[in-house]
């Protein structure tokens, strides 16, 4: 069902991690839950680290080394926000894509059926051999519809049976 028009995609289409690839890694299934995550208050914690560095940090007997990591990893964090967030999008905009053209390819398949089925129907009735997976394919809703119909009828049939019968039954 076409819901309005689609705005042409003009963001980025690539998302390039070649600047971080030597820190991008693929976790085991399961490990992302035994690791630590940021918590509120990093950003505080950056800048009195940044301060410790003119003294505290040797007082407290931090390497100066700790810190700098801290900070490079803080950095390349923000970096690999950034990308993700494109990634993220690209994603976003694939997934839409897809169900755009699928859809769009469903719509074509029905018009495909359904005039295979009004020309077997009043022009040629051995086309519908040449084209019977198509219109098999597109009645699938519709046949699974009438199942659903068909059960949702006998169930009711069954419910008011039961009714009925123990309407007849009970004679208080």
């Amino acid at each position: 069902m076409n819901n309005g028009p689609k705005a042409l995609y003009n963001g980025p289409t690539t998302c390039d991690i070649t600047d971080i690839k030597d820190h991008v890694v693929d976790l085991p299934e399961g490990e992302m839950q035994h690791r630590r995550f940021e918590k509120e208050g990093i950003a505080d914690v950056l800048v009195e680290l940044a301060k410790a560095k003119t003294g505290a940090l040797t007082q407290a007997g931090v390497a100066f080394e700790v810190v700098e990591r801290i900070e490079m990893r803080s950095a390349r964090l923000a970096v690999i926000r950034k990308k993700k967030a494109e990634a993220k999008k690209l994603y976003e905009v694939l997934d839409e894509t897809e169900a755009n053209e699928e859809d769009a390819r469903e719509g074509d398949i029905a018009l495909v059926a359904r005039t295979a089925q009004t020309a077997s129907k009043h022009v040629d009735p051995s086309l519908a051999a040449l084209f019977e997976k198509t219109m098999k394919y597109y009645s699938q809703i519709g046949d699974k519809a009438a199942a659903t119909r068909r059960r949702n009828l006998k169930a009711a049939a069954e419910a008011a049976a039961r009714t009925a019968d123990k309407a007849n039954a009970d004679p208080s």
